[in-house]
């Protein structure tokens, strides 16, 4: 399949970083030099860590609580592991069994530190520039649930209890942030990632070790139908954390909207429930010539989930994390597109969020959404986050 643009594979420390968690070695003397020096580097890093663990292990650090159950969904990574769609899924789960529910996140690029209520819930949403990217995508995705970003995750829990009524807080990408008191952490593991690969930062992408998981409650391989088979790398796991509850999901296209329609003030398809043409609208995709391009943690979710709606994806590019392209990088990709056939470009919720505002495409552009599926696990899965926000996990 040809693909006019792709992520780089030299270049950056960022690419270096990428290959290398995608289990490719060190090539030529100026990479290897570098691995070396960063791998000690990493071992500097693992030091601050187990002191900083072992500061809240004795004591010495303490956690503190808000007046109701906490549930974390966090990472052993940087980096792109399916985290947001699960806790919009398990957000709108315990919505709908009559919880009051906040999402409590960092907000990453945005303006400001102190404690921000994005949503409390009724529709009004702040701008991306005060809440960042990924909180305003589940503002605007979850009714009813309110969303509350802050550097200070245990300031920001306090005023989604105390000012938006939360009577369960998911905490978002926080394993890692231990100044806040749980009641469960939920770790996810994106199984595209090999775990031969893995190293600590800043060699590698791991915030922190295996040993970690020990004070995990449940582990969620993600994309398990996308990525390697989980066995080797759970038996190791298991070995150091045996208590933890595992799961399976897979990562699925869902439904498929024309970005004008997706920002329309007042019909955006982003709030449905359901969408009844979802299926229709990706059968559409079977054998079509279409680009692609992304700014996420691991692009490599993005192309696959692509891949499976059968479409022939002509020409792709993967902008930063994050990245909020300009309209000159946006018409040098729409370009290649079109020289390479391309009757349409796909791209993410999250990059919707991130496009500018006078943006005025030449080619027709879809939101392609993604739903989490738990196949067997699911009703394992649902009953364990409903006991944890009951604060029994």
């Amino acid at each position: 399949m040809p693909h006019a643009s792709k992520t780089p594979s030299h270049g950056s420390l960022h690419d270096c970083l990428l290959r290398w968690a995608d289990g490719h070695s060190p090539s030529g003397v100026g990479e290897k030099t570098l691995a070396c020096a960063l791998r000690g580097a990493s071992f500097g890093y693992g030091l601050g860590v187990a002191a900083n663990a072992k500061a809240f292990d004795l004591g010495l650090r303490r956690a503190r609580r808000v007046a109701c159950p906490v549930i974390g969904f966090g990472n052993l990574t940087t980096g792109g592991t399916g985290k947001t769609p699960l806790v919009m899924s398990a957000a709108k789960h315990l919505r709908d069994q009559g919880r009051r529910v906040a999402i409590v996140s960092r907000g990453y690029r945005r303006s400001g530190a102190a404690p921000t209520v994005v949503s409390d819930g009724s529709g009004s949403v702040s701008p991306r520039e005060l809440a960042g990217d990924e909180p305003v995508m589940m503002a605007r995705g979850l009714p009813g649930v309110a969303v509350v970003v802050g550097a200070d995750r245990t300031a920001a829990a306090r005023v989604a209890v105390q000012t938006c009524g939360a009577d369960v807080v998911l905490l978002d990408d926080g394993f890692q942030h231990r100044a806040l008191a749980r009641d469960c952490d939920i770790v996810l593991w994106d199984t595209l990632r090999p775990a031969e690969a893995m190293a600590l930062l800043p060699r590698g992408l791991m915030r922190e070790g295996l040993g970690a998981l020990r004070r995990a409650h449940a582990l969620v391989f993600t994309r398990a139908n996308l990525g390697e088979p989980t066995r080797r790398i759970l038996g190791r796991i298991k070995r150091v954390a045996p208590h933890l509850t595992v799961f399976h999901s897979s990562l699925l296209p869902h439904a498929l909207h024309p970005l004008h329609e997706w920002n329309a003030p007042g019909k955006s398809p982003r709030t449905a429930e359901t969408d009844t043409n979802g299926a229709t609208t990706i059968n559409l995709l079977h054998g079509a010539p279409l680009a692609a391009f992304c700014g996420l943690g691991n692009p490599e979710s993005f192309w696959r989930l692509i891949d499976q709606t059968g479409a022939r994806t002509l020409a792709r590019h993967a902008f930063p994390d994050h990245c909020r392209p300009t309209t000159a990088d946006l018409a040098s990709f729409l370009r290649q597109a079109a020289d390479a056939g391309a009757g349409r470009v796909l791209i993410t919720a999250k990059d919707a969020e991130n496009l500018p505002g006078n943006w005025q495409p030449d080619l027709p552009v879809f939101v392609l959404t993604a739903r989490v599926d738990f196949g067997e696990d699911a009703e394992r899965f649902w009953a364990f986050v409903t006991q944890a926000a009951e604060g029994r996990a």
